[in-house]
Order: structure tokens, then sequence, then C-alpha cells
């Protein structure tokens, strides 16, 4: 398993890179609705029940509505603050269902109107926040993709090496607290990376906070998907990506943290224009 991921990773990371660095801003946009919204709404609707193939394809239709009037509202400066804050709020707030992991979990296969509406926020947002950053910025992007991929690879090698106490054992038992720490102080380090990009518009101090604190969000975006994917008895949102899963097992760490790299950026280039 570990060599499919990181065969996987080696092909995904060539990919993303020749993307954020080979394209303009209209194909790269259509790319990442193609892999956010088109993609990722297809296994959200099964995470939310809502079954056929008619009813998915309207689903995403609508997804990728909201997706084109988002770039459309991110061409306003005060708008995309606005965007990228409300994102970041949203997260705060689903973080807090995890303490009550049972409520939302289906009796049947029955649709969940509430789950599908957060499911799509949760792509929505991570889409223009994507989109956004790498019209500001192609290095931004990259910053965000290595500050994740640092807590992620962090956590793993670290839960594996130390073990111990589980970090939230009745939705994801295999994540452990010594994981998360071993994730967060990886995350602080990528940003303190980021912060050395070209065009960083942040020095090294807000780099590594921005790290440590991005870290958190990512955890909260990763259990929250763990939790829908239990409620539904699934591994994995598909087998898009063998070792990976699907889209939203990629995206979900990201997604959460990508409002908040977003408006950290936008506050930083306040005096830009």
């Amino acid at each position: 398993m570990l060599r499919s991921r990181v065969l996987t990773s080696l092909v995904l990371a060539a990919v993303l890179l020749g993307a954020i660095f080979g394209l303009s801003t209209v194909p790269l946009t259509l790319l990442l609705a193609l892999l956010v919204l088109v993609l990722g709404g297809w296994e959200g609707a099964g995470l939310a029940g809502l079954q056929g193939p008619v009813a998915r394809v309207a689903w995403i239709l609508v997804l990728l509505a909201g997706g084109a009037g988002l770039v459309l509202l991110t061409h306003e400066r005060a708008a995309s603050g606005a965007l990228f804050a409300l994102g970041t709020l949203f997260w705060v707030a689903l973080c807090g269902w995890l303490a009550v992991p049972e409520r939302g979990r289906p009796h049947g296969d029955e649709l969940q109107p509430t789950k599908l509406a957060a499911i799509g926020a949760i792509l929505l947002f991570a889409f223009i926040a994507f989109a956004w950053l790498h019209v500001v910025n192609p290095w931004l992007l990259l910053a965000l993709l290595l500050i994740i991929a640092a807590a992620d690879i962090g956590a793993y090698f670290t839960g594996h090496a130390i073990g111990g106490t589980r970090l939230a054992p009745r939705i994801s038992p295999g994540k452990t607290r010594s994981g998360a720490l071993g994730g967060i102080a990886a995350a602080g380090l990528a940003g303190l990376g980021g912060s050395l990009l070209p065009d960083a518009p942040y020095g090294p101090a807000v780099g590594v906070l921005a790290g440590l604190a991005l870290a958190l969000l990512s955890i909260g975006g990763d259990l929250t998907i763990s939790l829908m994917k239990r409620h539904r008895g699934l591994k994995d949102t598909s087998r898009l990506l063998p070792g990976h899963g699907g889209i939203l097992d990629r995206i979900d760490s990201l997604g959460a943290a990508a409002p908040a790299y977003a408006l950290l950026v936008w506050l930083s280039t306040a005096g830009a224009g």
C-alpha cells in the first residue's frame, strides 16, 4: 500500500507542478473545475446519499454554476476577502461537528440535504481558493500544497514511529495524537519554507504560524470527510487514485486549509491594490 501511495503521489506531484506553472489562468481554472467540482462533486453526492446518474449530473451542474459565479465574484477585491473569511468561518464551525460524531448518521441510503449542502460548500470554497491563489501567484498555490503535504507526511511517519493515544477513535481509529503533533510541526517548517518562495507576501514568522494553523484546519478537514465516509460505511470516496482513494480523499485536508490561506494572502497583499 505504501508503495502504491508513493508512486501515485509522485505522478500527482508531477501533474500538479506542470499544471500550476504550465497552464494559464483559464485552462488551470477549467482543470480545477473538472477535478474539484465534477469529480469531487460526484463523490460528494454519494456521501450525502444522492443516488442516480441524472440527479448527480444535475448536482454537478449546480456546482459548476456556483463555481462560475464565485470566479466572477473574486474579480472584486473586497468580495474576495469576504468570501475567504466566510470559508474560514465555515470550516471552523464545521469542525464543531466532530465533537458529536453520531449526529447526522443516516438510517439507510436516504438523501441528506444538509450534508449535501455542506459538501457543496466544501468543494466551492476549495475550488475558488485554489483558482484565486493561482491568479495572484502560482508560487502561493504551491506553498499551500507543500504545507498540507508536509502535514500529511509528518503525521503519517510520526504516528507510525511513535503511536500512542488515538486522536479521534470514533471517527478515524488510525490517527494518533503523536501523528497530529508531528504533522503540525512539519507544516510549521513547510510554512517557513513557503515564505522564502518567490514573491511571497509574508515573512518567515507569519509563514511558520500559518503552517501551524493550516495544519490544524487540515486535520479538521480530514476528520470531517472521514466521518462522512464512516456514516456511509465507506473506506474511500472512490477508487480513482490507487493507494489514495478519490478526489475528496485527497482534498479533504487541503480544502479545509485553502480558504484560510487565501485569506492570509489577501490580508498580506492589502496594500498591493
